[in-house]
């Protein structure tokens, strides 16, 4: 391939910044440097100390066992932005960022798979529904504990439902948990203790919904926001104190890694939880650094990363493995290119199908992806689980037959609006759209403009990106009619097909629901699903046991990370 100026420059800023950043922890070296004191790394030199001394007698235990130590190995880890707070339930962002760096120090009932094409054991070894679907038991892994030792039991996962459904307790996306009995609309308990969520057992946790609600739906959609917190530490705290209290300074936690230190907006360093259920992390210490997104390709390649968080581009990517770094593929499509439409201005379903038979999708494709992609017929990824098959090819005289069936007036123009990362390919849907005798004007805003004059119909068009999931109804919210959407939709039919598929528990009646709403979606093209693209992850060649797209669903196997010898 021939070199870019963008391969230049990442070679020549690769080179300068191996120079400059020959001494500190990473990459190749087993040592970091410690961080500048601040009142979270003063407050937790006591918890450090622990860990430290932690760690030297699980490396003591291991030399004398045989085993291998893992205690002077480091793996850093880079973040484009900071996460809010290292309290799950402090932030109300909801961002992977802020997920990402909790899913290490607490635990969730399942883990989601690339893509959301599977989930699998964590806090919770199996679950089955209950109560004709409305309910849902998991039964808890005895093996789970506590930094300190102690057990994680049913009533934990108890006593963090309640918490985070009571008034008291300030939590900005407790609405996630309104699907629970026992609360309302915005998640809040209707009566003191009234969530439905109880210990059947030690070891078991019933969850009653107020709908049928199949099992994994759940788990993919709220789990994510679901951590235990443990009942044996906060339970004496009054709700309204508990986000001020000095726990938060050295948490402790039952997922994989431990607390040692935090540098606020900059760097987080943990440990490796030697009682981790799903099994210790072979590493010492892990090192979250935040960094900037031009310096992700070069830090890798100067040592001074072994991974980040935030796919790099595919002109990087590409770039990146012809300078022999590791680049890897994923498995599936993960994002999704969505070309908008304000189905009020453009009511006619004829004139929406020709504008997807119009435009070059394999064009698009090669133009923003390098040809890693795939042409889209509905929000279900291409060759997924749940795809029914629908084929699209291009066919502009199609696009124009239909326009005629239609009535379309030539004269009359559209508005379209991107942000400047899409104005190439605008520029190629206006020439497609064009050629089929569909004028459009394109402006170009900044990203919050956008947004708002799509939501309040101000533009006719617009293209927007997203997270690609195996899950059939990921994308649900773009067709919703009970909001102002993108597309200004008000047709219910889309809602009500996606409500029989939520409550559907029997697999093949639920398989043709979704069949159902592909055909429909595909028929009427409320909006056009011009491509699903590859992601990639640029990682160094030490760092192992780790798949760089597990992210996209808000967790990583941390327990499989460890560092070649």
């Amino acid at each position: 391939m021939k070199k870019s100026k963008r391969l230049i420059c990442l070679m020549m800023a690769a080179a300068m910044t191996a120079g400059l950043l020959s001494g500190c922890g990473g990459g190749g070296s087993a040592s970091t440097t410690a961080a500048p004191a601040t009142e979270a790394t003063t407050q937790a030199t006591e918890a450090e100390a622990a860990t430290t001394a932690g760690t030297a007698t699980e490396a003591a235990g291991q030399a004398a066992a045989g085993s291998a130590d893992y205690s002077n190995d480091v793996i850093t880890y880079g973040m484009t932005q900071a996460w809010d707070t290292i309290n799950p339930y402090g932030s109300s962002s909801g961002s992977m960022y802020q997920n990402l760096v909790c899913d290490k120090l607490y635990d969730r009932l399942a883990f989601i798979e690339e893509a959301g094409t599977g989930v699998s054991p964590r806090g919770a070894k199996s679950w089955e529904s209950a109560d004709d679907g409305m309910a849902a038991v998991f039964h808890l892994d005895e093996n789970a504990k506590w930094h300190d030792g102690q057990p994680v039991t049913a009533n934990d996962w108890v006593y963090t439902a309640q918490l985070i459904t009571n008034p008291k307790f300030d939590y900005g996306l407790r609405s996630e948990f309104n699907t629970w009995a026992g609360t309302d609309e915005t998640g809040l308990e209707e009566s003191e203790k009234s969530v439905k969520v109880e210990a059947v057992d030690d070891y078991t946790l019933k969850i009653a919904f107020k709908n049928v609600t199949p099992v994994e739906d759940w788990l993919i959609l709220h789990n994510k926001y679901y951590y235990v917190l443990p009942e044996h530490l906060l339970g004496d705290i009054a709700p309204e104190n508990i986000k001020t209290d000095e726990f938060w300074k050295a948490p402790v936690g039952s997922g994989p890694c431990t607390f040692i230190s935090e540098l606020s907006g900059s760097e987080l360093q943990f440990g490796s939880f030697e009682g981790y259920h799903l099994g210790t992390p072979k590493f010492g210490k892990l090192v979250l650094k935040v960094i900037a997104p031009t310096n992700t390709i070069t830090s890798i390649a100067a040592g001074e990363m072994d991974g980040f968080f935030q796919a790099p581009s595919v002109d990087d990517a590409m770039a990146a493995k012809d300078m022999g770094l590791n680049v890897e593929q994923s498995s599936a499509p993960t994002t999704v290119a969505v070309f908008l439409i304000n189905n009020q201005n453009v009511a006619d379903k004829r004139v929406r199908q020709a504008m997807s038979y119009a435009i070059d999708k394999e064009l698009l494709i090669d133009q923003s992806l390098q040809g890693m992609g795939v042409p889209s017929t509905t929000c279900i990824i291409p060759g997924s689980e749940y795809d029914c098959g629908l084929q699209w090819s291009r066919d502009v005289e199609k696009a124009k037959e239909l326009l005629a069936e239609a009535g379309w007036d030539s004269s009359r123009k559209l508005s379209m609006v991107v942000t400047s990362a899409r104005e190439s390919m605008a520029a190629v849907i206006q020439q497609n759209l064009a050629e089929a005798g569909i004028t459009i004007e394109v402006q170009t805003v900044e990203l919050a403009t956008m947004f708002a004059g799509l939501q309040d119909g101000t533009y006719d068009l617009g293209i927007c990106g997203s997270t690609a999931m195996g899950y059939p109804l990921w994308m649900s919210g773009y067709y919703d009619n009970k909001n102002a959407t993108y597309c200004q939709i008000s047709d219910t039919k889309y809602a009500e097909i996606q409500d029989a598929i939520a409550a559907e528990i029997d697999d093949t009646k639920r398989r043709e629901l979704i069949n159902e709403y592909q055909e429909l979606l595909y028929d009427e093209m409320p909006l056009v699903m011009l491509y699903h693209g590859y992601s990639f992850n640029v990682k160094s060649d030490r760092f192992q046991g780790y798949n760089g797209f597990e992210g996209g669903a808000n967790n990583q196997a941390v327990w499989k990370w460890s560092v070649s010898q």
